[in-house]
């Protein structure tokens, strides 16, 4: 079988609340949480996941070599905006048939959540799977996060911060691939994107899944397909203060 390549996104720096837990180092990747940097979290997840090959980060190259030695494959230098870091990353593996995207700041991954929703893909072909969770089950273990919400025909659901990919596919529409990806936090603005009845659907939650695949794959000739996943840690991500305490309690 074979094996699915990682590419883990840790440039970014720190948001001002979060520098005073810095240890040094104003870069994400680097936050220490516990005895741990943020990032080997992750790579510790991804490395759990007997699925995934390689592992490649791209990010501040000689502070992430000394922290992670031999246990990812490479680390490329990044450059100043996200979406840069990304095509990089798929352009390195763009022979491949897919790769998994993780950004650097979900600590509370486990190799088992890895390998959900990389069996959860496994059930539908698509060119890009995107994790959601259900507002409930974010309630029901992190009543106290903050997270953005999209309402639809299904329910209310957030989204993760893992994602599985063809490089190839995303490389030929990436015009406009980059512009969702770029408002991933923002949902009604990838529904602005999708045109004007789509923003009346969206206000009347009337929208559904399968209506939004069909409209995102005419128009960037991309089949995206949102995934279930039961494990809300794919969607905690460190971006402030009462992030950083929350997954610090859970960690220790």
């Amino acid at each position: 079988m074979e094996k699915t390549d990682a590419l883990i996104l840790a440039g970014g720096t720190l948001s001002e609340d979060l520098k005073k837990y810095s240890s040094g180092h104003d870069n994400r990747a680097m936050l220490k949480i516990g005895d741990k940097r943020m990032i080997e979290y992750v790579v510790d997840a991804l490395r759990g996941t007997p699925e995934i090959g390689e592992i490649v980060v791209v990010g501040l190259k000689q502070p992430l070599e000394e922290v992670l030695g031999g246990r990812v494959d490479a680390v490329l230098e990044s450059k100043p905006g996200m979406l840069d870091n990304l095509k990089m990353g798929v352009e390195r593996f763009k022979n491949k048939k897919r790769m998994l995207v993780a950004t650097c700041d979900i600590p509370l991954v486990k190799p088992e959540m890895i390998e959900g929703f990389l069996r959860a893909c496994k059930k539908e072909q698509a060119d890009l799977y995107y994790p959601i969770v259900e507002k409930k089950l974010n309630d029901q273990k992190f009543p106290e996060t903050k997270r953005t919400y999209f309402r639809l025909k299904e329910g209310v659901f957030t989204g993760g911060n893992v994602f599985l990919l063809n490089p190839a596919a995303l490389l030929e529409n990436w015009g406009y691939i980059d512009r969702i990806l770029a408002a991933r936090k923002k949902p009604w603005k990838i529904v602005g994107m999708l045109g004007f009845g789509f923003i009346v659907g969206f206000l009347l939650h009337r929208l559904s899944i399968p209506v939004i695949e069909q409209k995102v794959e005419r128009i960037t000739g991309c089949k995206g397909k949102p995934v279930m996943t039961q494990y809300p840690e794919i969607g905690v991500d460190v971006d402030k203060e009462s992030d950083y305490l929350l997954v610090k309690k859970v960690l220790e």
